[in-house]
């Protein structure tokens, strides 16, 4: 009976064990490409599906990313920067920072995609200044 006893108190103990689940940092949340349409920024309406702009956020460790941003019109032009900084926020949004400025955040916001439809889904908007040029862009994760 001590012997039926303990062994059903391993294993008890065994299954609530801690797992081997790996916790997502914060670059692995927002990894990703990101596109825009007409319903997510108005200065996109008039644009052509082919050449809306886009944005890519890339892992460099756990809570740094390199922002990627291609625009192809009116000029076609690519703009990089390095070592993004994410912070959590109180209401659960990520804040980008570079080089000590907020430069945009992603959250779980409304969605909407090129037909219209409504979704629940993850939204970068960036507003930073980068070589002289200013990048504005905002956009859902695909």
């Amino acid at each position: 009976m001590k012997h039926l006893i303990l062994s059903a108190l391993l294993l008890g103990l065994a299954a609530c064990g801690r797992g081997t689940d790996i916790a997502p940092t914060l670059a692995s949340e927002v990894a990703g490409s990101y596109q825009t349409n007409g319903f997510l920024d108005v200065l996109c309406v008039s644009l052509p599906p082919n050449k809306m702009p886009t944005a890519a956020l890339k892992s460099q460790s756990d809570a740094v990313v390199t922002l990627t941003y291609q625009q192809s019109y009116p000029v076609q032009q690519t703009r990089i920067i390095d070592n993004v900084l994410l912070q959590r926020q109180a209401d659960n949004s990520i804040q980008l920072l570079s080089a000590g400025s907020v430069i945009g955040t992603v959250r779980t916001d409304r969605v909407f995609s090129s037909n219209g439809m409504e979704q629940q889904g993850l939204v970068l908007r960036v507003q930073a200044t980068t070589a002289g040029a200013t990048v504005y862009f905002t956009g859902s994760k695909e």
